[in-house]
């Protein structure tokens, strides 16, 4: 005799609070009335856009010598790019590509921490945006690579010098595979970072409300081991949105080293 069947929404309220919680976090029509619509994700892309030209008129409207206030995060963060990204990294030289890098860098760091603010969701939590930006780093670091050199000198520069010749055609295939790899792990890294860590904020909130809905002497203690859980990963959200956008320009910078350096290992 088989058991009765139960009404999903009956058997797991959980899985029910789960499933809301991942069509908020899906990409979607911001506005369902609208005839035309931004998605939620774009949506909040274009505003952490404005906030950051905001952010940099302001901190660049009265320059000082000895800036403070928000001009002084503004340096910080410019000095943190030019500095310890683009010169420790590519060189002197770096300085060059610094309004690249640096452009990359303050984009994502802003999507990143808008991200960290309910109800907004981080422009670089889709494959759309941080892909984007993975092909864009692809095209400009091979293109200054096969400018330097020419294009006929970059292809060879993947075969390393004294490479033996019955052993040239599968280093060289590697070494495409390893570069045509590089957007993918580059937008992947940056995507599963910010979607994973808002999922795992959403689950503890699903707990504090499904215990504070269904309360009992378990709720009372899964409600604050809940909240305090949300405010670790809150602090710890904030350190990996920078930390995503750090790690987003130290490798544009060292893929951009690498095609400048052509030939040279």
């Amino acid at each position: 005799m088989s058991a009765p069947v139960v009404p999903a929404a009956e058997a797991s309220p959980m899985g029910e609070k789960i499933a809301e919680l991942l069509h908020e976090l899906s990409v979607r029509p911001f506005s369902e009335n609208a005839a035309f619509s931004l998605t939620n994700y774009t949506f909040w892309l274009i505003i952490a856009v404005l906030l950051l030209l905001v952010f940099m008129v302001v901190a660049s409207r009265k320059a000082k010598l000895v800036p403070s206030g928000i001009g002084n995060l503004a340096e910080a963060g410019v000095e943190l790019v030019r500095n310890s990204i683009c010169v420790d990294i590519i060189g002197p030289e770096g300085k060059k590509y610094f309004p690249f890098i640096g452009t990359i860098f303050f984009f994502v760091l802003f999507n990143n921490l808008l991200g960290n603010i309910p109800p907004a969701l981080p422009g670089t939590g889709t494959v759309g945006t941080t892909f984007t930006w993975a092909i864009i780093v692809f095209l400009v670091y091979n293109g200054i690579g096969i400018k330097k050199v020419g294009f006929g000198h970059y292809i060879k520069s993947f075969v390393p010098a004294g490479t033996p010749m019955w052993l040239a055609p599968l280093i060289f295939v590697i070494e495409v595979i390893s570069h045509l790899l590089r957007p993918f792990t580059l937008g992947i890294r940056l995507f599963a970072n910010m979607y994973a860590g808002h999922i795992m904020l959403g689950v503890f909130a699903v707990f504090v409300a499904m215990s504070i809905e269904h309360f009992s002497a378990v709720g009372a203690l899964v409600v604050p081991l809940s909240f305090l859980m949300q405010v670790v990963l809150r602090v710890f959200e904030l350190f990996v949105a920078v930390l995503q956008a750090y790690i987003f320009s130290i490798l544009t910078a060292v893929y951009i080293n690498g095609a400048l350096h052509t030939g040279e290992h």
